[in-house]
């Protein structure tokens, strides 16, 4: 996977290099995302000065993809549905089984995997399968962003004195003024780069509980392309939910 900075916008894309082409390419969809096709012999440098020049088309396009998801019909969870963790993709398998069994969801590193009652109806399956990724996203959120969280610690004297998952509405995270962080669960959907942002971000309010210009030097500290990050998140953090 390629990546352009536009703006502040870092764009992730698939670069696909071909005999048979003879100009550059560019498609966005739903399913593949944003691909680039170029002739063989055209550099990655020269692929991405002829990205630049396209960049309002690019942008635009990008808009008109995300408009479309953040439109589209609440997830049926069902197989061949595709659910966000830590930035990919993964599709959801349904396996009914005998009436006995408790649901289910386990993660392979390659799909999701629901296992529910056999009399369960198709259109009942958000009710019970739902709740099961909601709970799986809320445990790895909190391994994550703790693991994060140590990482990022040795930058601060000042400790968060608690840092736990919630689900807020319209933030990703929260600190107190006696320290304690709360983070959205729906952060773990996102790229690790974004969720370090997250972390980032909030242990900065332990120091400064503004948004003042101090504040963002101290975020700029340690992590000198966080405007990307924060662009990206405001661009698409409509996307990271089910």
């Amino acid at each position: 996977m390629e990546q352009i900075k536009i703006g502040n916008t870092l764009i992730d894309y698939r670069l696909i290099h071909s005999s048979r082409q003879k100009t550059i390419e560019l498609t966005i969809d739903l399913d593949s995302g944003f691909t680039v096709k170029a002739p063989s012999n055209m550099s990655k440098e020269e692929v991405a000065a002829k990205l630049q020049r396209k960049a309002s088309w690019i942008i635009t396009n990008l808009d008109k993809m995300n408009e479309v998801i953040r439109n589209e019909t609440r997830k049926e969870f069902v197989s061949g549905e595709k659910f966000l963790y830590k930035g990919k993709h993964y599709r959801l398998k349904v396996i009914q089984v005998n009436e006995e069994i408790v649901p289910s969801l386990t993660f392979t590193h390659s799909k999701f995997i629901a296992h529910v009652p056999i009399n369960v109806l198709e259109y009942d399956y958000p009710r019970i399968i739902q709740p099961l990724f909601i709970n799986f996203y809320h445990e790895k959120a909190e391994k994550v962003l703790n693991q994060r969280a140590r990482k990022y610690l040795l930058y601060f004297d000042d400790k968060p004195s608690l840092i736990k998952i919630q689900a807020l509405k319209n933030k990703w995270g929260n600190c107190s003024k006696t320290n304690q962080l709360r983070f959205n669960w729906r952060v773990v959907m996102a790229k690790m780069s974004i969720i370090d942002y997250v972390v980032v971000h909030e242990l900065c309010h332990t120091k400064y509980k503004d948004h003042s210009k101090a504040f963002w030097n101290e975020v700029q500290k340690i992590l000198p392309d966080y405007e990307t990050r924060k662009e990206w998140l405001r661009i698409n953090g409509d996307l990271l939910r089910i």
